[in-house]
């Protein structure tokens, strides 16, 4: 009966964890981007989405160091062409582990003291588990970063990963234009 009883909860704890991994899909065109609570280095709390509304917004999410350069290969000609439109926004997210938690102000502070004080704004921590957005993002290779473009509602317009071309940079900035009517 013992062995019964085991084995009956063993299956259920099994099929339970099993049933929360399958609730975290992969994102597609069209679907809300997650949630997600942060800091801006300017020492804003804000959630993302919800940070975003009424705004056109880009989002390049990393989970190592070094993802700078391709994040600069996105950014650069996208802030030249949108960064003087009030319905636009722009943010970067560092996306730290739970663990590193403990240290955050000291990693936050070295942030601001690399990053000039007018971007503090568009750079936002994420410290917490990372497996849910691994599987959102469809994370493969955790050394690129990952762009997603969200309507004026949340909804992801578009989505890309590592290092941006010259004919994905044009794509990204049709649809900005378009989303912004301009």
């Amino acid at each position: 009966m013992l062995k019964f009883t085991l084995s009956t909860l063993f299956f259920f704890a099994f099929m339970c964890s099993n049933l929360s991994a399958q609730t975290v899909k992969k994102l597609e065109i069209g679907d809300e981007f997650p949630t997600m609570h942060g800091e801006l280095l300017s020492s804003k709390e804000i959630s993302l989405p919800d940070h975003c509304r009424g705004k056109v917004s880009l989002l390049i999410v990393a989970f190592k160091r070094g993802t700078q350069p391709q994040i600069d290969t996105w950014t650069k000609p996208v802030m030249k062409e949108f960064s003087m439109y009030d319905d636009f926004r722009f943010i970067e997210i560092p996306m730290i582990s739970k663990f590193y938690s403990w240290i955050s102000n000291y990693i936050d502070n070295g942030m601001r003291r690399g990053i000039v004080p007018s971007m503090h704004k568009n750079v936002m921590t994420y410290y917490g588990p990372l497996s849910d957005y691994y599987n959102y993002f469809g994370v493969e290779d955790k050394k690129l970063c990952y762009v997603f473009l969200l309507d004026k509602e949340g909804k992801i317009q578009f989505m890309d990963q590592g290092e941006s071309q010259s004919h994905k940079s044009m794509l990204l900035i049709d649809k900005i234009k378009k989303l912004l009517n301009k």
